[in-house]
């Protein structure tokens, strides 16, 4: 059970602890909604659109196969949603850029740094700065979670692993965004 995020970065949001929208308390930027197409599954480029250009040669062959598929209702009055050929996805998607987001990023994590126990910050500052920072599941973060359990009453303090659970992700958007210059995740809500 939980929530992961991936595309330039892959990792997990902490169960309880992390919410999906935690980039928000790293850089002041604005997710994008992700829509996808009924029937295809095609994500929607423009939400202007009235069917999936890329399967369909017109709006009405969608809503047939739609139909078929039981994701449209053409005479429903009361649910839009029925009405729409897409429909609203849970995940949400930011696209980063170093020139725009970079600096506030780094003053924020100078800010929760210190708020951090000092023994889990020597083991991020071990780290070895390479991709495998990409990507949580690499076990990159092995011994900050270490330190960080084996430190007495972490499990009562909350603030102290929100805290944690936010700088790990901000880390690994600091690496990408030093390396590749924009860092693009997508996060399941």
């Amino acid at each position: 059970m939980g929530r992961f995020y991936n595309g330039d970065i892959e990792g997990k949001f902490w169960f309880g602890i992390q919410d999906s929208y935690d980039i928000n308390n790293l850089i002041n930027v604005n997710h994008i909604n992700s829509y996808i197409w009924k029937s295809c599954s095609c994500y929607v480029e423009n939400v202007g659109e009235e069917y999936c250009h890329d399967c369909y040669e017109s709006k009405e062959e969608h809503i047939n196969n739609a139909i078929e598929d039981d994701e449209y209702v053409e005479d429903s009055d009361n649910d839009e949603y029925c009405k729409k050929l897409y429909y609203e996805e849970n995940v949400i998607e930011y696209n980063l850029e170093k020139d725009k987001h970079y600096q506030e990023l780094i003053d924020n994590m100078a800010v929760i740094r210190k708020d951090i126990n000092k023994d889990i910050i020597a083991e991020f500052d071990k780290i070895t700065q390479d991709d495998n920072i990409l990507d949580a599941f690499t076990g990159v973060f092995d011994n900050t979670l270490n330190t960080l359990n084996s430190i007495n009453n972490i499990e009562n303090n909350r603030e102290q692993l929100l805290l944690v659970a936010r700088y790990t992700l901000g880390f690994q958007i600091e690496y990408c965004l030093k390396k590749n210059g924009t860092c693009n995740v997508n996060c399941e809500c």
